[in-house]
């Protein structure tokens, strides 16, 4: 049951405030929130602040008491990727004395900060292969409600906030990890099933950030990039395994294919090129020459135009291409710009763009 005590309408939406929630907030220690119903609202987003629960809600209902239901699914699945964080972070520590020095679970993936600015690829591994193991081992993950006093008593992967006041609570994994938590866990490592750790970047300068997966996360993810490569091995005709070869022969094959297209376009070009210059309208001694086409030759053209007599302007979607060795392009363009302020573009003195809706006749004027 939750009591909504205001409804709030903002830019759209719809908040059904409340001064307690059975809905856990987003973005609580690096957590997703849960979803649900209130009432016959769908729950889509839940913020605390102002020492109030902010439920962003899908349609409008009036304030009063009404029935909350929590996604279970979604909450198990968060419950997943936490433990597997902890277990990840404890593993770093015990194999490279790595610290987590940040964390936070998205709806696509979970991810964690380390204070190192380039990982080993043995490390990462090496703590992938003890953290399924943990898994693989079902331990007991235990809730642990300790005062300030009794935090000597623990050993924590990082010293606890002094801004923490009250009672604390502990999330123990058998013998492996101990840490403060406010978060959702599983009740046995064995509920996680599996972890994988699927990308990682480096951030700020000197942290690495680890991209990985949990239980049912895992899962679908596997099954996904395995429909892909059965797909990929079908196009190319190939057993899975001989796949690599195969993408890697196609791509060399196509490769050569647009070095020789692109001979071919400069080849055009250049047998083109005398025919469009005399046929270019000429304006006070400037050849203009206008071609509105998404044929790639026409990025051969000006090797083989006098550019010193030409102004060339090749029209491509919603954009103009300029180049010319007699006309200032930068200056032509800001002068278009000055007068055409929907118009964008830029560039220097030999070529330049312009992006906007204009006329060819309104751009010969300026010459």
């Amino acid at each position: 049951m939750i009591d909504i005590i205001d409804i709030i309408k903002e830019k759209n939406k719809i908040y059904a405030i409340s001064e307690t929630s059975p809905f856990y907030p987003d973005g609580k220690g690096g957590q997703l929130g849960d979803r649900g119903k209130i009432g016959s609202a769908d729950v889509l987003f839940v913020e605390y602040k102002n020492n109030k629960f902010y439920h962003l809600i899908d349609k409008e209902i009036k304030p009063g008491k009404y029935e909350a239901e929590i996604d279970l699914k979604r909450r198990r699945m968060i419950a997943q990727q936490h433990t597997a964080q902890h277990i990840l972070s404890a593993a770093f520590e015990q194999i490279a004395d790595l610290d987590t020095v940040g964390f936070r679970i998205a709806e696509e993936y979970t991810t964690i900060d380390l204070e190192i600015p380039n990982l080993p690829e043995n490390i990462e591994k090496d703590v992938e292969i003890l953290s399924n193991k943990i898994i693989q081992q079902c331990l007991d993950v235990n809730e642990i409600i300790i005062t300030k006093d009794e935090i000597a008593r623990f050993k924590f992967r990082k010293p606890l906030s002094d801004k923490i006041q009250g009672k604390i609570r502990l999330i123990k994994i058998g013998d492996f990890d101990i840490n403060p938590c406010g978060g959702f866990h599983v009740k046995n490592t064995g509920e996680i099933g599996l972890v994988k750790i699927i990308s990682k970047e480096k951030v700020k300068g000197n942290l690495t950030r680890l991209y990985f997966l949990a239980g049912f996360r895992a899962i679908n993810d596997y099954d996904k990039r395995i429909k892909i490569t059965k797909n990929i091995s079908n196009l190319l005709t190939a057993k899975i395994e001989d796949t690599p070869l195969r993408v890697e022969e196609t791509l060399n094959k196509m490769k050569e294919y647009k070095s020789k297209y692109e001979k071919l376009n400069e080849k055009y070009a250049e047998l083109i090129a005398k025919d469009i210059f005399s046929k270019a309208e000429s304006i006070n001694n400037i050849k203009f020459i206008y071609l509105e086409t998404e044929e790639d030759f026409v990025n051969y053209l000006p090797k083989f135009l006098p550019m010193n007599e030409v102004l060339y302007i090749v029209k491509k979607d919603n954009r103009l291409e300029i180049s010319s060795g007699i006309v200032n392009c930068k200056e032509l363009i800001n002068n278009i710009k000055n007068d055409y302020s929907e118009i964008k573009g830029g560039g220097g003195v030999n070529r330049g763009s312009l992006i906007g809706n204009i006329k060819i006749e309104d751009i010969k004027k300026y010459l």
